[in-house]
């Protein structure tokens, strides 16, 4: 098709007929034919229009004009410097300007919050970001930096800023761009160090953004001003702090003074260092500026990510779960712990089963999900806590993490949920307290039955006075082989899922599997009493006499740590985080110890918590000394864990409790007792137990006319630890938690001859409880007492009449059989939990271990005398095993 070259000229309409050639400006072309209309190009010039003969003949021509044109160039020619579209290299589409590769902006981050320097204090600009007009990278080969004042942020060549002014043509071999000065003179906004200074970056002509940066005199501390109290979960706050810098006073002594804090701090008291004093003259509080203003943004982080979230943007801090953790806030390349912030707590942990109740039964191998329902101190729901499910009896009925009730043997359990430090409700050990946090809560006991009749394993054993270990398998009714041991044990312990049986001895360890009836493992680096083993198998506590030493040993790893002190007897909770340990200086008195020379025994209590570690507390005195204990207790030689965990009862002339609710005042460390006295029972215990429901504390202790025993009535509340809040600025206070202690019963139990109280034994159901002792009078029998009940009673032993006493008894986990050893007879005897009859005995043989004043080879042979009968078991482990 033909084209008008934009140079041509208008032809006026009705010129009549055209033939030839049209020339206009230089260019020509073929023109035959009556003249039709006339029509205009896009720029406006206007061409002629011929008729359609016209049209037909002009382009025939015009078409044969080509070819003889192109016929004409020499082949050899080249055509360069021609494109298709030359106006789309550049920006405007027209030809002519910015070229669509160059330079088109040029960004300067982080212009929101712009960049903190502290006077000589340098840092490198952060690299320029260059765009072309469509939004591609451009390449700069450098930039130039500009800045609105050099004399407090000067710039290098490179890039590098200083807060002040580099040192230029120093002299001596010292490079430019080197040293950082101070500026001169200090900048001074209201009488307060600092100024904001602009700065850019150039390339190709194009200046980027202005980018502020805040100069100001070096911070020595930053203090959060953010909530006031805990937040609920999700709820949001905005964080905001004040900051100090050290100046002079009058004297010329270096002080802190407030450089700059939000408008909302207004009281003196809450200030977090004084106000600046410039020229004698006190900078009033209302000129002091606030810290975005003066020394730009603060950037925040959370210690404990589970306690909150930071929006980096906005500063904004969300609450997630329960607790309280540190937040550290950092300006100019400098940071510090700047205050706390807190998650609220659980106030209550609610547990039931599915249909709503917190009493029901689960048929064996069946499984059922725990309802949680946990609320916090504002009456909140709080979803994704991480909970410890603990069971009373994990091996017949165990809990999981999610709440998931497990049932594998017939028995009876109390279940419960509990949140503690520090897997649930952390805080740092300095502000345990604060708002609730960093303290424990517990739910409701929640009883849960599994109906049926299992079979048993049970072992035998006679620490101290012999060197071996027993095994029965009830389904035969035989007993097993004796099992040697490698050194006459002074303890033995089993583990809650009757895995191991941990004896000590002053040789070391022992590890005996029940599953190949034969020791595992010895270890002579831990020698001592096994007190007790943790309900997850994983920790042992041994206490070494003689060194006066507590180890804490790891039995998959032979790890261990130590801890100075003595003691008798120890409990872990059921989640193996709190452990228990009661010693009482009246121990020093028993023959045994005289004769070892072990006399270390003090009257105290030792707790050891994964949160808050070892702790000890004094108790009350039990050996008679005019001038320091004129009024002795029997001493705490017992202690029993309540149900819920929330803390121990310790026996002696007075029943006390103890409890994980700490005493003092909240951010004052050396004031905190962290398990303090809760709650004093006017009972006298020798030992002590717990009713697996939780509702019963039982004691029992020599009388003058046998044994008495008390029923001690709990009601553990179901809340949190109270906090108290008093003055201006608050202060808050922590109280210890009362368990509600009161005795309900006191039973004597005058049929029985006893010299010591052994073991105040409940069952599984919590509906029965025996003691056992040590006497001397033939005939004996075994008392039992039904909690709640106002009267005992007794079980007449079967099988012989030399029987002295029930030493030590443990029931069968589904609550049919209770296994007593008796002395005189040497016998175990069965009997039926429902008939309350001694059905069946058996005869264990324990062989006895011979003393060292008889030839004997090991000083752990407690008997007075070698013998060649058997002794009786002073020790009974019980494992369930199926019937098929």
């Amino acid at each position: 098709m033909f084209r008008r070259p934009a140079a041509w000229k208008s032809i006026p309409p009705g010129a009549g007929h055209l033939s030839g050639f049209l020339r206009l400006h230089g260019h020509f072309g073929y023109v035959d034919g009556p003249l039709k209309t006339i029509f205009s190009d896009v720029s406006g010039e206007t061409v002629p229009r011929f008729d359609k003969a016209g049209r037909g003949g002009f382009m025939r021509r015009f078409f044969t004009l080509v070819c003889l044109l192109c016929l004409a160039i020499p082949a050899g020619i080249s055509i360069s410097g021609c494109t298709r579209n030359p106006a789309a290299n550049y920006c405007n589409g027209l030809g002519y300007g910015l070229k669509i590769t160059e330079v088109a902006s040029i960004d300067l981050e982080p212009r929101t919050t712009g960049i903190s320097l502290a006077f000589g204090q340098t840092r490198q600009i952060p690299s320029p970001s260059a765009k072309t007009c469509k939004g591609a990278t451009a390449s700069v080969a450098a930039y130039t930096y500009g800045t609105t004042n050099n004399q407090l942020v000067d710039i290098s060549p490179s890039g590098n800023m200083c807060a002040g002014t580099w040192n230029h043509n120093s002299g001596g071999g010292i490079a430019d761009y080197t040293i950082c000065n101070f500026p001169k003179p200090l900048p001074n906004s209201g009488g307060l160090p600092y100024a904001g200074v602009f700065i850019t970056a150039s390339a190709s002509t194009v200046t980027s953004n202005p980018l502020e940066v805040y100069v100001h005199a070096p911070v020595t501390s930053v203090s959060l001003v953010g909530p006031q109290q805990c937040l609920s979960q999700g709820v949001l706050a905005q964080l905001d702090a004040q900051a100090c810098y050290s100046t002079t006073n009058a004297a010329g002594q270096p002080v802190n003074s407030l450089l700059c804090k939000p408008p909302t701090v207004t009281d003196a008291t809450q200030f977090a260092c004084p106000l600046p004093t410039v020229n004698g003259v006190q900078v009033p509080a209302s000129s002091i500026p606030s810290c975005s203003t003066a020394i730009g943004a603060l950037t925040y982080n959370v210690g404990t990510a589970s306690v909150a979230s930071i929006n980096s943007v906005t500063n904004q801090i969300t609450a997630e779960q329960p607790g309280t953790t540190v937040i550290t806030a950092s300006v100019a390349g400098s940071g510090s712990s700047a205050g706390y912030f807190s998650t609220c707590p659980p106030e209550s942990i609610s547990v039931t089963l599915a249909n709503g109740s917190t009493v029901g039964t689960i048929t064996k191998g069946a499984t059922q999900n725990l309802v949680t329902t946990v609320k916090d101190t504002n009456g909140v729901t709080i979803t994704g806590l991480t909970l410890d499910y603990q069971s009373t009896d994990p091996v017949d009925i165990s809990v999981g993490a999610a709440g998931a009730v497990s049932t594998a043997f017939p028995g009876v359990a109390s279940v419960n949920a509990i949140c503690q430090p520090a897997t649930c409700n952390p805080s740092p050990i300095n502000e345990v307290g604060l708002y609730g946090t960093g303290l424990a809560i517990s739910s409701n006991p929640v009883t849960i039955t599994t109906p049926g009749t299992a079979s048993d394993y049970v072992w035998f054993s006679a620490p101290g006075q012999s060197q071996y270990v027993i095994p029965v398998e009830l389904i035969s009714g035989t007993v097993g082989s004796t099992v040697r041991l490698p050194y006459v044990p002074n303890s033995m312990v089993v583990d809650r899922l009757g895995t191991n049986l941990y004896l000590g001895s002053s040789h070391g360890v022992m590890v005996y599997s029940t599953a190949s009836n034969s020791i595992t493992k010895q270890d002579p680096n831990v020698p001592g009493v096994v007190l007790a083993v943790s309900p997850n198998n994983q920790t042992l506590l041994i206490n070494d006499p003689i060194r006066q030493t507590f180890y804490l040993y790891t039995v998959s790893s032979g790890a261990f740590t130590t801890f100075g002190g003595m003691g008798h007897a120890a409990s872990w909770t059921p989640d193996s985080k709190t452990l228990y340990v009661t010693d009482s200086a009246a121990l020093n008195r028993l023959p045994e110890n005289v004769a070892a020379g072990i006399t270390a025994h003090t009257d105290k209590l030792y707790v050891n918590n994964v949160n808050t570690g070892w702790t000890s507390y004094p108790l009350p005195c039990s050996v008679f000394n005019a001038t320091t204990c004129p009024n002795p207790s029997t001493g705490a030689q017992s202690l029993a864990i309540t149900i819920p965990s929330v803390g121990a009862y310790l026996s002696g002339s007075f029943t006390v409790s103890h409890t994980w609710c700490p005493k003092g005042t909240v951010g004052d460390y050396a004031s905190m007792s962290f398990y303090p006295q809760a709650d004093v029972v006017n009972a006298q215990t020798d030992v002590l137990a717990a009713t697996t429901d939780g509702q019963h504390i039982l004691g029992a202790a020599v009388s003058p006319a046998g044994i008495t025993l008390s029923d001690i009535g709990v009601s553990i509340p179901a809340t949190g630890c109270t906090v108290t809040s008093s003055g201006t600025p608050p202060v808050q206070t922590l109280s210890p938690l009362s368990t509600g202690g009161t005795l309900a019963a006191s039973i004597n139990v005058n049929s029985v001859s006893a010299t010591k109280v052994n073991q105040v034994v409940p069952s599984p159901a919590s509906n029965l409880a025996f003691i056992t002792y040590t006497g001397s009078s033939t005939g004996a029998l075994l008392p039992y007492y039904i909690p709640g009940s106002p009267a005992a009673g007794y079980v007449t032993l079967t099988g012989s009449s030399a029987i002295t006493a029930p030493l030590v008894g443990a029931f069968s986990p589904d609550d049919k059989i209770f296994f007593v050893s008796t002395a005189g007879d040497n016998l175990i005897h069965y009997i039926n939990v429902q008939t309350l009859t001694d059905t069946q005995q058996i005869a264990p043989n324990l062989p006895a271990c011979t003393p060292d004043i008889a030839g004997g080879g090991d000083a752990g042979c407690l008997l007075a005398a070698p013998t060649t009968n058997p002794v009786p078991a002073t020790a009974i482990a019980v494992k369930p095993r199926s019937t098929t």
